[in-house]
């Protein structure tokens, strides 16, 4: 492995958080303050219509109003705002076609998430260090986690092994599921309706994690909140592991895989490649991306236009070759016939003399031409100066006009 290739890899991977991933940063902050207002104002608004159209309703005792108002606003507070991060997520990381964007598109995706996992640890120590784990630290916690998690599906759709979109989005969905809860938790005062919230939580037995706190190993925090934080990173690494151990299946099995199979943008490894003679697992270079050296289809249609132009001259030198043999055949050699295809004869006019002799050779053959005769009868030929009146040969009478 080229460590230089390595190294300027990490520090694209790096520069990605100022550069093309601030779309994360701004989605997190502005859609964070989003989810508030719409809390806030979907709580108001489905008050308002429960009033108008049912009257008072009771949680305590839990009544089917209750129910049928905890359903909405599970659909409006949770879902729907769920299903819009995946959405936004997905649609930043890939592109128009849904393949993953050129900027996440590393020979060795493990780079990727090179720098959430150091901005995890070192929130991790923070927190370690303090003993408690206060708000700031969560958030921190909560922004490597989401990156790790950012970074995590990235790397899904570019790896070869396990690349499945569907689950993915699921985990992102997942995970903003659970954000969504912990939010609407803490700021249920918001849409007037923490008696409805602590009411769910009781009826189903979860108020414990809905509302209480954890210690572990000196540090106390909120169950809940400290489950959204976590869950992320969680799910992340849970998915990378899986994702390198059926890498690991498919050295083992060196499936045939058809280009036509390979997303745009995911990697095509060696070993999965029909045709390929040896396709064993120790003899494919290892690259630390959780799969093996590949070629992008992108790359493979200007790799075969590549081929084909250079295997042009090798089929004219084969064609050469063949003419060259023919040309021995009938008394031609291969010296001759490369000065025939290769180069440009240029005529060179014979000296005066030259032209004298043939000129005068020409005149002698045409003067021998005129001054025969031949006999109709035996074909005898005969001087046509001599006067013969007969043919020298067999006597006939020649016809003297």
């Amino acid at each position: 492995m080229d460590t230089r290739d390595t190294r300027r890899e990490l520090g694209r991977s790096f520069r990605l958080l100022g550069d093309e991933e601030r779309w994360l940063f701004a989605g997190l902050f502005l859609g964070g303050a989003g989810y508030l207002i719409w809390l806030a104002g979907t709580g108001a608004a489905v008050d308002q219509v429960a009033d108008l159209a049912v009257g008072s309703y009771s949680v305590d005792p839990w009544s089917t109003e209750a129910a049928a108002l905890a359903a909405t606003f599970a659909v409006l507070w949770v879902l729907v705002p769920s299903a819009a991060a995946v959405r936004y997520v997905v649609g930043n990381i890939t592109n128009l076609r849904g393949n993953v964007e050129q900027c996440y598109r590393f020979d060795r995706p493990l780079v990727a998430l090179v720098p959430p996992l150091l901005l995890l640890i070192a929130a991790v120590a923070v927190g370690a260090v303090r003993g408690v784990a206060t708000w700031y630290v969560l958030a921190s916690l909560a922004v490597a986690n989401t990156l790790l998690l950012v970074r995590t599906v990235a790397y899904g759709y570019r790896v070869y092994s396990f690349s499945v979109p569907r689950v993915l989005q699921g985990l992102l969905f997942v995970s903003a599921a659970v954000a969504a809860t912990a939010t609407v938790t803490l700021a249920s005062s918001l849409a007037g309706q923490t008696a409805l919230v602590e009411a769910v939580a009781a009826r189903y037995g979860v108020a414990d994690i809905a509302f209480g706190t954890v210690s572990r190993a000196g540090v106390s925090a909120p169950a809940l909140p400290l489950a959204a934080v976590a869950i992320p990173g969680v799910l992340a690494v849970a998915y990378v592991w899986v994702q390198l151990f059926a890498s690991l299946i498919v050295r083992i099995r060196r499936p045939d895989v058809p280009r036509s199979a390979i997303r745009a943008g995911q990697r095509y490894p060696q070993v999965v490649q029909p045709g390929t003679s040896d396709r064993l697992a120790m003899g494919t270079a290892s690259d630390g991306g959780g799969g093996e050296t590949e070629v992008e289809p992108s790359e493979q249609g200007s790799s075969a236009t590549d081929d084909a132009a250079d295997s042009s001259p090798a089929s004219g030198s084969s064609t050469a070759t063949a003419a060259t043999a023919s040309g021995d055949g009938a008394g031609t050699t291969g010296d001759e016939q490369a000065q025939n295809v290769g180069q440009t004869r240029v005529f060179t006019p014979p000296d005066d003399a030259d032209l004298t002799a043939d000129g005068d050779a020409t005149r002698a053959v045409a003067e021998d031409a005129t001054k025969n005769e031949f006999c109709p009868i035996c074909g005898e030929t005969y001087e046509a100066d001599a006067g013969h009146t007969n043919c020298p040969n067999c006597n006939a009478v020649l016809d003297e006009n």
